[in-house]
């Protein structure tokens, strides 16, 4: 809908969010009034109406089994929208060739109309749920052509929230100006016997029911206690013993009728058990992230002891790289184990194995600097660059020896579409080409790593970093 109507209206972006507003609700309506609902927006040279969104009921058959998203209706084909848009009154529609147009609803925004609902719909089966759902529809098509709906509130999740948010054929109930509920459909009997309701619902008043639910004595929050008296327009969730489900109220109003609201209702039992699974399932990866950063960490330190006592120099030098690089892949696990999901925030990583790496190092006199954002990596790849940046460092440390100076590393990030730029550059006295990646462990390791692991490219090369400097660059490209 908001290309279209960038594209070919005149609409405000204020008047877009409004009509997108709108479109998360409308199944609402279209369930209601088993009827198909058609945006129409006007064209920006007044020419007609073109058809931006487009939903079928769930309740019924539908009446347009086509696509119309795009199509165009010249000005006087359906005098229905015309007059619609035009007096700012609900026009009853005729048939036409192939569609019979119920209504032609125009939709109200601070006072002005800014575009049309088209309802097209047959003649539903007659009886009491029917009736009930018609009545509701008309109500809110009314409440649509007024500016009352939709009403966009802190407390009012609409059809998002925390899912599990209640739709037409989940449960419905009228609720009177008392609070008492004058029809309740047999879907939201049923969750309220879940609920551990044992007395028919109608004719009984909905807050205290849910009252009743309350056995624990704990208070109920204000938005519970004003939805279930059809005080506001919002979503909450009402808990029995062993199940739950998420209620949603809509006062209702017309002119010339008696107030009513309209209450939807959703058994969410097994979505809240499923959310807990999760939640559980949670707890026990970053648990096992954090054992795992804490066994590397104690491998890494007994290393360092080995390291110690060890009288060959070579075999020290051996052993304190492996415990740096127990300790690199320990500092990913270390971040797993504080943040959900399956992702790590790599800039924090480079930042901390580039540091750990330094401070492993012999040489004190080493200034680096990180320029660009890594971002958001998978944790698979984000342990294979941590090892990557982590040896590439550590051979610019090893080898770079560029006189009086401080050795400088920077290492740069560019993103190109999808793909990953890094470059580890420093002044050192550069490197030996054609590099054989086999002729030290580092070089291997990280060949191995960037080809294999990441699937990417890596290339050495000279680089004048000063008038009588020369360096090497690495790039590195996944």
């Amino acid at each position: 809908m908001p290309d279209i109507a960038a594209q070919r209206t005149d609409l405000t972006p204020a008047d877009i969010d409004y009509l997108q507003l709108l479109l998360t609700d409308w199944t609402l309506i279209a369930d209601l009034a088993f009827a198909d609902l058609l945006l129409w927006l006007p064209t920006w040279n007044e020419a007609g109406f073109i058809a931006a969104a487009q939903i079928r009921p769930t309740t019924g058959r539908t009446h347009i089994p086509e696509d119309l998203i795009g199509h165009f209706a010249p000005r006087g084909r359906h005098a229905e929208l015309d007059r619609a848009f035009a007096t700012g009154e609900i026009c009853l529609g005729a048939s036409t060739a192939k569609h019979e147009l119920t209504q032609a609803i125009p939709i109200r925004r601070d006072g002005e109309v800014i575009a049309l609902i088209g309802r097209y719909s047959g003649n539903p089966t007659a009886g009491r749920l029917e009736e009930v759902y018609t009545l509701c529809a008309d109500d809110l098509i009314h409440m649509v052509a007024s500016g009352e709906f939709p009403r966009h509130t802190d407390n009012d999740q609409g059809t998002g929230g925390r899912g599990g948010a209640p739709r037409v054929g989940d449960g419905l109930m009228l609720l009177d100006s008392d609070g008492r509920i004058t029809f309740a459909s047999p879907n939201a009997r049923s969750a309220f016997r879940r609920l551990g309701v044992a007395i028919d619902i109608e004719n009984q008043v909905l807050a205290d029911i849910v009252s009743s639910l309350n056995r624990h004595g704990v208070p109920i929050n204000d938005t519970l206690s004003l939805v279930v008296r059809g005080r506001i327009q919002a979503t909450s969730e009402v808990q029995g013993q062993q199940s739950s489900a998420t209620v949603r109220s809509i006062p209702l109003s017309r002119p010339k009728t008696q107030p009513h609201t309209l209450m939807l209702i959703r058994d969410v039992t097994d979505i809240r058990r499923r959310e807990q699974a999760l939640v559980g399932k949670d707890a026990a990866i970053r648990e096992i992230h954090h054992r795992v950063k804490n066994n590397l960490q104690t491998v890494a330190s007994l290393l360092r002891l080995q390291g110690r006592r060890l009288p060959d120099e070579a075999s020290r030098n051996a052993i304190a790289e492996a415990g740096r690089r127990v300790a690199t892949i320990a500092v990913v696990h270390d971040l797993l184990a504080h943040n959900p999901g399956a992702s790590v925030d790599f800039d924090e990583v480079a930042h901390r194995v580039v540091s750990l790496t330094i401070e492993t190092s012999l040489n004190s006199q080493v200034r680096t600097s990180i320029q660009g954002k890594f971002g958001v990596l998978p944790s698979d790849q984000a342990t294979t660059m941590a090892l990557v940046v982590a040896e590439l460092v550590a051979n610019s440390v090893e080898h770079g020896s560029p006189g009086q100076n401080a050795l400088v590393v920077v290492i740069e990030v560019d993103h190109v579409d999808e793909r990953h730029h890094v470059t580890v550059t420093d002044n050192g006295p550069g490197i030996e080409l054609p590099v054989d990646p086999s002729r030290g462990l580092g070089l291997a390791i990280v060949s191995t790593l960037v080809t294999e692991e990441l699937q990417g490219t890596i290339t050495f090369e000279h680089v004048d970093s000063a008038a009588t400097l020369r360096g090497t660059r690495v790039t590195v490209g996944f």
